[in-house]
Formats: C-alpha cells, structure tokens, sequence
C-alpha cells in the first residue's frame, strides 16, 4: 500500500480528570490527548492498538490506572467469527420485518393459526360428546320408568354401552385436546361453538413428524439416497433427539453472510433496506448531498432521544466536528481493496429513507467503528447489535480481496460497565494489554478484570513494552516549517524546558510512531 505525507499531531500534556459518561462522576476519567492536523491511516492504527481513540479529529488515550472505568481497547477476528445464539435472533428478527413486515412480538405464523383452529374443533367436540352423554342419561331414567316388565334390563345393558361409547370418545377428545394445549370442557359447562379449520390453510402437522420429514430430506441430500429408500431408514435413526442434533449443526454451519442475505432470497419483501458505503472525509457528492437534510437530522434526534442531550448541544457543528470531520488522510480504491482507505459512513437505507448511520474508518488491518445514530422509530429493529454484525460481515467481504485486513475494531470495553460489556459477545474476542499492549483473548481478561478494575492482562512476566522504550533524540519535530530530529530540535532551542513533555508523548504513542509522526511545536 502507498504511503501518504507524514502524520502532524499537536500534543496536550496533562492527565486531568473530567467527567464520566458511564459512571457519573464528575472528575475521575482520566485521559491524555492531542489535536491531529493529519494522520496517515497507518499511523492511526498503530495508535488504535496502544489504546488511542479519534473523536473528530481530537485523539485521545485513557489512563486506566487511575480511570474510574477503565477503557480496555478491543478488536474481534473477523474471519473467525463464530455467530451465537442470541445474534442469530437479533438477525431473524429484523429478517422477520423485512420480508413479512411483522414486528418484534407480533405473528401471523400459519401454524400457530393452524392451532388455534384445531382447539377451537376439539373443544367443540369434546362440549359435543359431554353433551351427548348427558342426554343418554336421561334417556336412561326415564327407560327405567316405562320397562318395568323384564325388558328394563336390555335397555340398561344398551344405555351402559352407549355412555361406554361417548366415555371413550370422551376420553380420546380430552387426549388429543390436551395434546395440542386445550383445556378438556367440564360437565356441565357450555362452550361457544368454534369456527373450524380454515381450508385455505395447508394442514398443520406435529412438530415431531416436521422435524422427521425435515431429517428424511436431509438424509437424501448427505446420503445421495432415493426418497423411497430413505422410508426404510429405522425410527432410532430419525428419532426426535438426532432430528434436533443435525439441525443444531445445519444452524452451526451457517455463516452470518447467509443469515443477512436471506432477504435477498426471498421472493418477494414487505420493506427493502439498502446498505450504502459513502466517503465522509473528504466528503463525496452523494455525502454532502444527505449531510444536511437526513444524517444531521437523524443525528439530532437520536442525541436528543437516546441520550437526552438538549437540542442545543446538538447543533450542526457539533454533529461536524464530532463524526464527519476526520484527520485521516484517504487513499483511493485500487484493484486489491475497492473502498479504498479512510473514514466512511454506512447509510442503512429502508424504503428510501435512512434510518441509521454507522461511523467507520478502514484502516489496512482492521475496520474500526467510531460511532452508530439511529432513528429512534427503529429501535424495535435492535440495530446497536445488527449493525455491528453487518460490520463484521464487511471486514469478512474486504479480508477475502486483501488478506491482510481481518479485524474489526469494536471502540472501547469497560468491564465495569454492565452495558457496555456487550462488545466482549462477539467471538473471538481480544483485549489489549494496558502494560506491553499485547492481545490477550477476553476469556482469560474477564476472571482478572472481575478482581481488579485495571491489572496487566499478559500472563508472559517476561513479555515487555518493546514500543515503550524510546530513543528520545530520534523523535520528530515541526517547528516552523521545518522537520527536526529531537536532538537537532534541542540544540536549536536551548532554554526550552519541555524534555519531559516531549519524552512522556513519545511514550504514549510508542517508538514506532515517535520516528514517523511529527510533533507541532510552536
């Protein structure tokens, strides 16, 4: 990849406390910054992973020792990524909306009407026996009364067999209705006669029998085996328990790609939404034309109603110097990677209307995510979680064109915060050190960060902060236009007593960016 100018920062010491946003208090997260003039994406990268972080063009790094909730840089291997249950539900929700239109909690499942219809029949049915049952009762008494003579006998042997009769019809209308759910009808009791099936509607079968269909067709497709010869297949090889087995694996099997694409697949949709990629920085036409009248807007009102922001801290340039200006500088697309590198923004387009926003920058080994705005209509739709699932399914789209991008960068995790803990659930999961910054995977973070808010993750003693040890004269400077080495620098300017200032930055970016990123000194 070609390398672009050099990186100018200007940096701030100081480690005052401000206010947190996850806790409440007033001056306890602490954190080190500086003003980024331009940044190579290179160069930012090689900060993401020492545990820096851009909002708009101002970096900033936490100091988690002292931090009332430590923020634990994190990032996800995407090629791996192993979808769980409760992400494949959030996607199958959404899905739901998209091609039939029915909203979380709500159901037109022709089976479930199926069922309905049928205890509506039973209870009509088991009323009807019951009903049945009682009148040869009293046919039996008044019997009684007009055979006095001998024959009063063979009208009781044939009453009995009749309620005989009704019992076990009786009996088997209780089975099948509690079967299916249905209270069986008391004597006594009247019931509203129900409607019946619905013969417009497919027959509804038990689950049971599905689920062994479903396991016959399978057995076609794995076995190469005719349909007749799978009806000889023993019931212990398509029992309940396997059917259950080999769908578990069927899911398993299944990439995140093809549980999003299932929209695209189906014949027809209720609503289509559409996922543009769209340069933020510097801003593309298609961009600057929805900048105003749809992402700024949606962006008011998702401030204002998510995080209760008033109306005027969420003025236009607040929304600009927030998410869209950016110091990244852009690389254009080429035949390896398409998009090109920078900072973008992904428009979840439904029905023409953009009812989400994802800030990213791609960066050469990893896209990072910046910042999601929704519309608040559209919270049903869960798209905090399906949009960070579209976002890995992106980094897995750009790994196949270039290899050497696989990570997706989730922000910050803060154990301590119960919310914004989510980020660890996507799998496999790894946190940087706070110490050498080498990556340790989550499940081994997780038992040392519920003992201690902040602690070295690396379990290697021996393992160091190579970055951390810095040749202080090899670190560059711009001062008037000029590029010097700390030591030239130095010489130039003899009473300046800012060695420490200079020493503690080249520190917190690391060796490697001290030698590549010039220091603005005025």
């Amino acid at each position: 990849m070609a390398t672009c100018d050099h990186s100018v920062v200007e940096y701030f010491p100081g480690n005052d406390g401000h206010h947190c946003g996850y806790c409440g208090s007033d001056n306890t997260n602490c954190s080190h910054g500086m003003w980024a003039h331009t940044m190579t994406v290179e160069d930012y990268e090689q900060l993401v992973y020492r545990g820096w972080r851009r909002s708009g063009c101002y970096c900033y790094k936490p100091t988690l020792s002292i931090a009332c909730c430590p923020m634990q840089t994190i990032r996800m291997d995407a090629p791996n990524f192993s979808i769980s249950k409760s992400q494949k539900k959030v996607i199958k929700m959404v899905n739901r909306y998209l091609i039939h239109g029915i909203k979380k909690g709500e159901s037109s499942s022709d089976h479930e009407a199926c069922v309905r219809d049928l205890h509506h029949n039973e209870t009509k049915r088991s009323s009807q026996v019951l009903a049945d049952l009682d009148a040869s009762s009293l046919r039996l008494k008044g019997s009684k009364k007009q055979n006095e003579s001998g024959d009063s006998i063979s009208v009781k042997h044939k009453t009995e067999s009749t309620a005989k009769t009704s019992l076990t019809e009786d009996k088997q209308s209780a089975e099948v209705a509690s079967e299916h759910g249905v209270a069986t009808a008391r004597k006594g009791k009247t019931y509203k006669p129900g409607v019946g099936l619905d013969p417009n509607k497919p027959k509804c079968g038990k689950a049971k029998l599905i689920r062994l269909e479903k396991k016959k067709k399978k057995l076609v497709v794995e076995s190469s085996v005719s349909e007749d010869q799978t009806d000889s297949v023993s019931t212990a090889e398509i029992s309940p328990s396997n059917s259950k087995k080999m769908l578990k694996r069927e899911n398993e099997r299944k990439s995140v790609e093809e549980y999003l694409a299932e929209p695209e697949k189906a014949e027809s949709v209720a609503h289509k939404l559409e996922i543009k990629l769209i340069r933020s920085c510097p801003p593309s036409e298609e961009f600057l034309s929805t900048f105003r009248k749809e992402s700024y807007k949606l962006f008011k009102r998702y401030q204002m109603s998510i995080h209760k922001e008033p109306e005027n801290e969420c003025t236009l340039r607040d929304f600009s110097q927030f998410l869209v200006e950016s110091p990244l500088q852009h690389i254009p697309g080429d035949k390896k990677l398409l998009t090109g590198y920078g900072s973008y923004h992904q428009h979840y387009i439904l029905d023409g209307k953009i009812i989400a926003v994802g800030v990213i920058d791609i960066l050469p080994h990893s896209v990072s995510s910046v910042y999601l705005y929704y519309d608040p209509d559209y919270s049903f739709l869960s798209l905090g979680t399906y949009s960070a699932l579209r976002e890995i399914a992106f980094v897995r789209e750009l790994y196949k064109s270039s290899p050497d991008l696989r990570y997706y960068n989730m922000g910050f995790y803060i154990h301590s915060c119960r919310k914004m803990q989510y980020k660890g659930q996507y799998s496999p999961s790894y946190i940087a050190c706070p110490e050498v910054h080498t990556w340790v995977p989550i499940e081994k973070c997780r038992p040392k960060l519920d003992a201690a808010r902040y602690c070295r993750l690396e379990e290697d003693p021996t393992i160091e902060d190579e970055e951390g040890k810095i040749d202080l004269n090899a670190v560059l400077i711009l001062q008037n236009g000029t590029l010097l080495n700390y030591e030239k620098y130095h010489m130039l300017n003899p009473s300046r007593k800012d060695q420490s200032e200079i020493e503690e930055y080249a520190k917190l970016v690391g060796r490697t960016c001290s030698q590549r990123i010039l220091l603005y000194r005025r």
